[in-house]
């Protein structure tokens, strides 16, 4: 579940700390929405049931109380452009951004290795200097490094492209947990949740003309949907609450690199051990 994700977010420049930030909230607020729904907060019972501590459920709710929704966690390579338009030792006159050397021979001296690790802790400093000048933050003039902007930002998604893969995830994860967590026995009632797949698998050839063939033949079967919806409009009773439903339809193809573990990845390179 989590491996497409985290290599979407990798990519976007979400890091590790903000990520678990975002989930120590989704853990919180879940506990509360669906398993905690007494009027005040039993820090104690949500803590049980998150595994957070109770420390860290109060600095959730409190961050929830007091941050605008347009806050965010500064990544490691935006910390170092901040501290390198921000502090005096890195500024010449007027406040302008030194140009750096990527490091120096004395103890002191404002150089780009000193600056990471003032402001980025134990990050690789050539690593944090091949993302700044991808990112077109940083360049290099006559062997020292200068810094153009103070922005640091990836190839970002749209919000609109960001927005959509936040709904199809939440709908498909939300039918797959209800569907797996339905008590049958007592006969509570499933949403349909139905798979087709190549036995064997198939080579590159006839995925891509399986993906020609669902495209026409999806296509068709999503519209002969919509006119569904259209026809029985009037049968949505005026003042009752409605619910966003449809189908989702999606061509998977797996990745069986994708698919091992970090033990197997680890063996396949053969790593036993990490200096």
């Amino acid at each position: 579940m989590l491996k497409p994700l985290v290599r979407l977010l990798i990519a976007q420049g979400v890091t590790h700390a903000e990520f678990s930030e975002t989930a120590k909230e989704v853990y919180v607020e879940t506990a509360l929405r669906h398993f905690e729904k007494e009027g005040k907060i039993n820090k104690s019972r949500v803590a049980i049931l998150t595994g957070l501590t109770r420390k860290e459920v109060k600095n959730v709710v409190d961050r929830a109380l007091t941050t605008s929704a347009n806050d965010k966690t500064h990544s490691r390579p935006a910390r170092v452009l901040t501290g390198w338009y921000s502090d005096p030792a890195y500024q010449g006159p007027y406040g302008i951004p030194l140009e750096l050397p990527y490091e120096t021979s004395g103890d002191g001296e404002p150089s780009f290795v000193a600056l990471v690790k003032n402001y980025s802790g134990d990050m690789a400093p050539r690593q944090m200097l091949n993302q700044l000048l991808e990112a077109g933050s940083v360049v290099e003039v006559d062997g020292r490094y200068k810094t153009v902007s103070r922005i640091f930002m990836h190839t970002k998604l749209s919000s609109s492209a960001l927005n959509r893969l936040g709904k199809v995830g939440y709908r498909f994860f939300s039918t797959a947990a209800k569907n797996t967590d339905a008590d049958k026995d007592a006969g509570e009632k499933t949403l349909f949740d139905r798979m087709v797949f190549a036995d064997d698998g198939c080579t590159d050839e006839v995925i891509e003309l399986f993906a020609e063939y669902l495209r026409s033949r999806g296509q068709s079967f999503l519209e002969d949907l919509d006119v569904w919806f259209s026809s029985r409009k009037d049968l949505n009773k005026p003042g009752q609450p409605r619910k966003e439903t449809g189908v989702y339809m999606l061509h998977y193809v797996e990745e069986q690199d994708d698919l091992g573990s970090l033990q197997i990845l680890l063996q396949e390179r053969g790593i036993s051990k990490v200096n």
